[in-house]
């Protein structure tokens, strides 16, 4: 028996330190797993909140970053304007073809409508308020005039220089030498005198033409210098060595019919114009036949080839032909007796 209490009391011994380890192993052990379990969850939501902040965050470290003093001393390396070379010269000349198209596109016309609004003007506006219509007109046309001139000197700049390049000339700066160019060229032509500006023009002489066959029918026109008032600057008649060609009178009727033109053709040979139907049956099917031009006076050889149509020309005839009624009309209610 005291053997038997002896061996039970030492495997109670025993076993009081394992309950010992049980009683106290879950408080110990519970709050450190949670801390684990707190890490643990605070790296999985990391990622999370990376993904989120983390344009925010470079964002703001970018701003709150001091600037680099090293960044703002390295120094640029200076590029300097090349020199143009012929490849380049051709799409100088290119550029210059463009302006030119621009300027014939716009003016071409133009000058064609303004022409028709002065003859408009001048046939059916008179007294004091015609000749002030007169003038606006007058003063339109030159405007257009000017503005192809603007066109004019930055085609003729870009010839320039494409030409100087072609000589095997260096041209830096070519933007700083295009801008000089035509300002030197528009200088130049706002110096000059109205006189000067626009005795010459063809488009003007045209202009001036249609008005002053209205107001002064088979009437040979003088010449436009005479149109246009004296400024200073222009020289006086006797000083002028050019000759000025004058007494010009538009006929609208054709050499082989004598009638009014119908459908013209004009040559390029001689200039003159000719009904289509007349100069067809004239000078026969064969188009490079040549014949002399029938217009009185004039010995040129001319062929089917050399016609081109003059839808400008037809325009204007059929206007004269109008006029003509209308002033035959009136001459017959002058002469018409009231009893």
């Amino acid at each position: 028996m005291p053997v038997a209490s002896s061996s039970r009391a030492s495997k109670r011994h025993r076993r009081a330190p394992s309950s010992d380890i049980e009683e106290d192993g879950p408080s110990q052990a519970r709050p450190r797993q949670e801390e684990e379990d707190v890490e643990m969850d605070e790296e999985e939501q990391q990622p999370r909140r990376s993904k989120k902040d983390k344009k925010r965050q470079a964002n703001q470290d970018d701003s709150d970053a001091e600037p680099n003093v090293d960044d703002e001393d390295v120094p640029v390396p200076e590029i300097k304007d090349q020199p143009l070379d012929r490849v380049t010269g051709q799409k100088v000349h290119g550029l210059a073809g463009d302006w030119a198209v621009l300027r014939d596109k716009v003016h071409s016309q133009s000058y064609n409508f303004v022409r028709e609004v002065g003859a408009a003007v001048a046939e059916f506006t008179e007294g004091e308020k015609g000749e002030k219509a007169l003038n606006t007109v007058d003063c339109l046309m030159r405007e257009l005039l000017d503005t192809e001139q603007e066109l004019n000197s930055h085609e003729q700049a870009l010839d320039d220089i494409y030409n100087r390049i072609s000589r095997g000339d260096e041209i830096v700066g070519v933007t700083d030498v295009y801008e000089k160019l035509v300002k030197e060229k528009l200088n130049a032509y706002n110096s000059k005198t109205s006189r000067q500006k626009y005795a010459k023009s063809d488009p003007y002489q045209k202009f001036k033409q249609a008005i002053y066959e209205v107001h002064h029918p088979d009437t040979a026109m003088p010449p436009v210098v005479d149109l246009i008032p004296q400024e200073d600057g222009d020289v006086s008649d006797d000083d002028d060595d050019e000759v000025q060609i004058g007494g010009v009178t538009q006929d609208y009727k054709c050499p082989l019919t004598l009638t009014i033109l119908d459908d013209p053709l004009t040559s390029k040979q001689c200039g003159h114009s000719y009904s289509a139907f007349a100069i067809k049956e004239y000078l026969g099917p064969n188009r490079t036949k040549s014949k002399e031009c029938p217009a009185t006076g004039c010995h040129k050889l001319i062929c089917l080839n050399d016609l081109e149509e003059d839808k400008d020309l037809a325009r204007r005839a059929k206007e004269a032909a109008r006029r003509e009624r209308a002033r035959e009309e009136d001459s017959d209610d002058d002469g018409e007796v009231i009893e």
